[in-house]
């Protein structure tokens, strides 16, 4: 089982959103809105695996605009959503505003988060959550509230799917997945872009190809080479 998997219910993250008026959702003709550019099911990954000498770093949110581009930077807001959340304020920090910069229609938010002792037995989560100002209102609710885990131990990831399993990177093990991590220096990858996904499982797989030409062959723990199921370059 994933240990990232999504516990969160679509009615405890409704309930974030119950100061929304019907009408704040549905008429994006009323106003210019906000929102994360992937919908809370698609929750993010961060893990300190791939930085082992660094105590803090900085992760992406990326948000989109739904309404007209303007030609002045305007302000948003992200909060995190305590009730859901099990990391505390140790494991984080957030600026009490964002800017969505002039002339774009996305832009990217960038949250801290801080490695603990306690990431190396177990994974926190961080809840986030869009509110609106007076520049810009928050769009869809289900693109309005993401899912970020922290971790610092290894875990099947969510985006490591069944389509990245049966195409691309192959079956799944901690070796294999601590070694992704090693060679590409991330732990998390957008799964739906197909690209992104080729290009780091070549680079993956030219790795192991190179240490067996080098006589160091790389095997599972189970004593299998490892290896990987897409074909060709």
């Amino acid at each position: 089982m994933k240990l990232f998997r999504n516990t969160i219910t679509i009615v405890a993250l409704l309930a974030l959103m119950q100061s929304c008026s019907k009408d704040e959702i549905i008429r994006y003709d009323s106003g210019d809105y906000i929102q994360f550019n992937k919908s809370y099911k698609d929750s993010s990954m961060f893990s300190f695996l791939a930085l082992p000498d660094d105590d803090e770093a900085k992760t992406p949110l990326v948000v989109e605009l739904v309404g007209k581009p303007s030609d002045k930077d305007r302000q948003y807001k992200i909060t995190v959503a305590n009730e859901l959340t099990t990391a505390t304020t140790a494991h984080y920090s957030l600026p009490s505003t964002f800017t969505l910069r002039a002339n774009r229609t996305s832009d990217t938010a960038w949250v801290t988060v801080k490695k603990l002792p306690d990431l190396s037995v177990r994974p926190v989560r961080l809840v986030l959550k869009i509110e609106s100002t007076d520049e810009l209102k928050y769009g869809q609710v289900d693109y309005c509230v993401s899912i970020l885990n922290i971790s610092n131990v290894i875990a099947r990831p969510d985006w490591w799917n069944q389509t990245v399993e049966w195409y691309y990177l192959g079956e799944y093990s901690d070796k294999k997945y601590s070694l992704f991590i090693q060679v590409t220096g991330l732990s998390e990858i957008n799964s739906s872009n197909i690209d992104i996904v080729r290009y780091y499982t070549m680079k993956f797989k030219n790795y192991l190809l190179q240490e067996k030409d080098a006589g160091r062959t790389v095997y599972e723990e189970n004593g299998t080479e490892m290896t990987v199921e897409m074909i060709g370059g």
